[in-house]
C-alpha cells in the first residue's frame, strides 16, 4: 500500500470561487469609489429617456 505523501492540489473549483470573491470585491470597492460619477450618468439617461417618451408622445397628439 502507497502512501500519499505529496502536497495536495489546490482545487479547481475553491480557485474559482476564490476569484469570483476577488472580482466582486473588486467590483464593490470601483462602485463605491465612482458611485457618484454613476448615479449622475443614470439620473442623465433616465430624464433623457423620459423627456424623448413626452416629446414622442406630444408629436404623436399633434399629429406631426
Amino acid at each position: 500500500m502507497k502512501m500519499n505523501t505529496s502536497t495536495p492540489k489546490v482545487d479547481t473549483q475553491f480557485l474559482s470561487d476564490l476569484l469570483m470573491i476577488a472580482m466582486v470585491l473588486a467590483l464593490t470597492i470601483l462602485f463605491f469609489e465612482y458611485y457618484d460619477a454613476i448615479e449622475e450618468e443614470i439620473t442623465t439617461a433616465v430624464l433623457n429617456s423620459i423627456h424623448n417618451i413626452n416629446n414622442s408622445i406630444a408629436e404623436t397628439r399633434v399629429g406631426t
